[in-house]
């Protein structure tokens, strides 16, 4: 006989799954760090509805605000299954604050959604702790965020998180494709790794092999698992902007995320100009290398899903690139003259990548 549900019987909010209680502890055992990440130009309101800034104080004359918002793709599926979340949050940041340095500016505030279905502990304050690092690293101030638990939404211990970033530039200093001119060099800086896009293919990968990420280790790096290599974080290349000599006049700046070396270079030139990438300037990263031969892929495919070793491309004239390249060496980015802007004949692509074999 099936028991009868007593329907008198109150069912509170913790009793379906979510636990206000338990994140508003999480979040005060990280307020001190949290509110460390702060700048001047936030006006401490920690709990509020909504963040409070004064954008007098960041400094500007005649500022633009930007925007960025993105998330880090299926690498979060890979830092679930190695349960190692210390450089998630880092990626997190740098999809948007590299997303603004692309425009010439600096991020200054930043905020987080996660999303889970069930609060861990030990899991959210790892998160929000690596968030806090990218934010150290780029300067940016973490204002606020929202955890939502979400139970039979986000399955078993599945969660998603995605980011969100304000920051700012003088007027007369944004970079927009105009700025790209014929002749221009193309300097390379280096990325750590795939950053954080592609994933996807790598996680079809792994399923294909049987790859053990946390006990396999790659042929080419025996000091580090496969998970350890695969979640190196994004390198955060805000430095370039805020510690740029003044006399340094940059033309244009490409992030490269999903779309590779084809598809994020000619958001920053014009649609008369080719961008020509010399592959023979540089040694691809055996990490791409092993993509290609394990997925079979043809160059092309490679060079328009992943970025193949650059993190940046920088447009800059001739007189100024060896200012560029000193100042990249001085904070510490390896960098290299890659390639150059010519005029597009009609039949020619956007990006050309020549001497890849």
């Amino acid at each position: 006989m099936k028991k009868k549900k007593n329907k008198n019987k109150s069912i509170t909010y913790k009793e379906s799954g979510v636990d206000i209680d338990k994140f508003e502890i999480i979040l005060n055992d990280l307020k001190k760090e949290i509110v460390s990440t702060f700048n001047d130009a936030v006006i401490d309101n920690f709990g509020s509805f909504s963040s409070v800034l004064d954008i007098n104080k960041l400094g500007y004359n005649d500022p633009l605000l930007l925007s960025a918002t993105d998330g880090v793709g299926t690498k979060l599926k890979l830092a679930i299954e190695a349960q190692n979340f210390d450089n998630i949050g880092i990626d997190l940041v740098a999809m948007c604050a590299n997303d603004i340095l692309a425009q010439g500016g600096l991020p200054h505030f930043f905020l987080d959604y996660i999303a889970v279905g069930k609060l861990d502990e030990k899991q959210i304050k790892a998160i929000i702790k690596s968030i806090i690092r990218g934010c150290i690293i780029s300067n940016c101030a973490l204002v606020g965020g929202e955890t939502a638990e979400m139970p039979g939404h986000y399955l078993k211990n599945n969660f998603d998180i995605a980011g969100f970033s304000i920051g700012a530039v003088e007027r007369n200093e944004i970079l927009t494709p105009s700025l790209v001119k014929e002749g221009d060099l193309v300097i390379a800086i280096e990325s750590n790794g795939i950053h954080s896009n592609g994933y996807s293919l790598i996680r079809k990968l792994i399923d294909h092999y049987s790859i053990d990420i946390t006990n396999d280790k790659f042929d080419f790096n025996n000091d580090k698992n496969i998970a350890e290599t695969l979640l190196k974080p994004t390198y955060i290349y805000t430095d370039i902007i805020k510690k740029k000599p003044k006399n340094l006049k940059l033309h244009g700046i490409s992030h490269i995320t999903g779309g590779g070396l084809i598809e994020n270079p000619k958001r920053s030139y014009g649609k008369h100009l080719s961008l020509i990438i010399d592959c023979s300037t540089f040694k691809i990263d055996p990490l791409f290398l092993w993509i290609k031969e394990k997925a079979n892929l043809d160059w092309y495919e490679l060079f328009k899903t992943f970025n193949c070793g650059i993190g940046l491309l920088v447009y800059v004239n001739k007189q100024n690139s060896s200012k560029l390249l000193n100042h990249l060496k001085n904070i510490n980015f390896n960098s290299w003259i890659v390639g150059k802007i010519q005029k597009k004949d009609k039949n020619q692509n956007s990006v050309q990548i020549l001497n890849y074999e």
